[in-house]
């Protein structure tokens, strides 16, 4: 598994640089998140299931608890759209004297990086091996050139990062294999019984698990509730070691620079409350860097066994046959909408059904079209509260519509300094142009060795458009640049953050606006293709351009 520091480090200074009215200071890039603004994909559909493209902001109404909410951002993606939208750029390279440039370079850009996540700690053996033979044929269909994609499980046991090679998919996808629970109790109990006794003093669920007792050990002096504080513990304790797994799977995806799909192949999984609250933020950073998350149950078509059955004891009398058949359902059920909250949130898709590689093939294309609603919820309280989220349309016409459900409201409020970091960081591993103000990219690079190379790129920035803040004699802001590099496979690989301090004076203003300012940004490479992603961002106005190049290294 890869690391994930990247995304959880402090800004520090490094370097700095002085010119008396500009000042360079380079600090360690951070990426934080937030749900100040909410976004909500939405998904529109025919009868037929066909997704529509054609409607607009004022075609949508949204409302967070009940109150109309006025939708500030508005968007339509998708497989349909995006290319046009979002036309990828050409390699802009530049030689060094004396160093001959590399030819025009053929690297296919990567758009799209699929992962493939299976949920080895719940699924049973049966159904993660029929899920393996399913996406072992769906994969013969072979990886596009702008294709990537990559297998992890959520036991973290089996990991393939991104690539562009079935062989080793194929080879990863054979490794995986259920894992057994670290800890199994008898008489048996399950971990959302164990929760609802334990967090909800649910008294049925407790009679539940002491006809169990009764059952599998009649006359034996066993307190029922005891068992279901051990299965609580280590059932939670399972839970969050998972749900991390799944959390840090997201923030990869949301570093790829382009289209971002995962397809969980899972039956499900309860979560308590508390992470169902972490749940919502991942699925709030997952949204903002527009990570479609599709969700395939491997169980297929199933039934709840209406007289119920206890592993490993003789049949329950049928009081206790009955509630073990009636919690089977209720556990079923907060699994299922699990994956459908996973899916719907994200404008993703779900599929249940016994036909698994029909499923494979549908869910690895996203959706035709998605609209991104964002609104900036009126009077939100940093209380941590649940919101519930209802999106319509304005003439449904019988058409379906599928959209998130809902979100946490934060615990704390977001300050200035959060907010930038924040942007930036969900800009660095976006491939959307910005143009809010004009700057140019160029690299180059001379060769140290037959295998590495140092890469220069280069950041101009025109600051005629820069909003300065006089103060004195000094015209002021602070500009932040980060220059992020990606492998050819769109695997981040490092990346600068740079901080330029403007103090212009009166008398060299209009000469310095009309210079402009130029930042450099160095990396030792080895040879082979990179992707370069640049974002500027200025704190006075909040304005932001991005840019994106290709360079390839013979």
């Amino acid at each position: 598994m890869r690391a994930w520091t990247f995304f959880l480090l402090t800004a520090g200074l490094a370097a700095q640089t002085q010119t008396g009215e500009v000042t360079t200071r380079e600090e360690t890039p951070t990426f934080q998140s937030s749900v100040n603004l909410v976004r909500v994909p939405v998904v529109v559909r025919d009868k037929q299931g066909h997704t529509l493209g054609n409607f607009h902001k004022e075609d949508f109404q949204l409302t967070d608890r009940g109150k109309q909410q006025y939708i500030s951002q508005f968007a339509v993606e998708g497989s349909a759209v995006v290319a046009a939208a979002h036309p990828r750029p050409a390699a802009h390279q530049e030689a060094i004297p004396g160093e001959p440039a590399a030819a025009a370079s053929k690297l296919v850009v990567p758009t799209r990086f699929t992962a493939y996540v299976f949920d080895d700690v719940h699924l049973k053996i049966g159904d993660l091996m029929n899920a393996r033979i399913a996406a072992l044929k769906h994969i013969e269909r072979g990886i596009r050139p702008q294709d990537r994609v990559a297998l992890l499980t959520l036991s973290g046991k089996v990991s393939l990062d991104f690539t562009n090679d079935p062989a080793k998919f194929r080879e990863a996808l054979m490794k995986i294999m259920p894992v057994l629970p670290a800890h199994k109790t008898f008489p048996p109990a399950t971990f959302y019984v164990a929760d609802q006794w334990m967090n909800r003093d649910n008294q049925e669920a407790l009679a539940l698990e002491a006809g169990i007792v009764a059952t599998c050990l009649p006359g034996a002096q066993i307190d029922p509730r005891d068992i279901l504080r051990e299965v609580a513990s280590a059932g939670m304790g399972e839970a969050i070691a998972t749900f991390r797994t799944l959390d840090n799977i997201l923030r990869l995806l949301a570093a790829m620079p382009g289209d971002r799909i995962m397809i969980l192949v899972s039956p499900g999984m309860y979560l308590s409350d508390d992470l169902q609250r972490d749940l919502s933020e991942s699925i709030d950073r997952a949204t903002r860097a527009g990570v479609v998350i599709n969700t395939l149950d491997a169980r297929g078509v199933y039934t709840i066994d209406p007289v119920g059955d206890i592993p490993g004891c003789n049949p329950p009398n049928p009081q206790t046959g009955l509630l073990i058949s009636k919690y089977d359902g209720f556990e079923n059920l907060a699994q299922g909408m699990l994956l459908d909250d996973l899916a719907h949130s994200t404008g993703g898709s779900t599929s249940s059904d016994n036909d698994l590689l029909g499923g494979f093939n549908r869910l690895a294309t996203p959706p035709e079209y998605v609209y991104y609603l964002g609104f900036y919820p009126k009077d939100l309280k940093p209380d941590g509260r649940f919101h519930e989220i209802k999106v319509k349309l304005t003439d449904s016409k019988g058409l379906s519509l599928q959209a998130r459900k809902g979100y946490w409201a934060p615990s704390h409020e977001e300050d200035a300094a959060a907010t930038a970091t924040r942007e930036i960081g969900e800009a660095v591993f976006s491939r959307d142009e910005l143009h809010d103000l004009p700057i140019e990219i160029h690299s180059e690079f001379f060769k140290t060795t037959d295998e590495a190379a140092r890469l220069k790129v280069a950041t101009h920035l025109d600051i005629r458009q820069l909003p300065l803040r006089k103060e004195d004699d000094r015209n002021r802001d602070d500009v932040t640049l980060v220059c992020a590099l990606f492998d050819g496979n769109g695997n981040y690989l490092e990346g600068t953050q740079k901080v330029v301090e403007l103090r212009l004076k009166d008398a060299t203003l209009e000469q310095r606006r009309t210079g402009g300012v130029t930042v450099n940004s160095n990396f030792d490479v080895k040879v082979g293709p990179y992707m370069i992603r640049v974002v500027v961002r200025d704190a006075e106005g909040r304005q932001m351009a991005a840019a994106n190049g290709v360079v390839e290294i013979p």
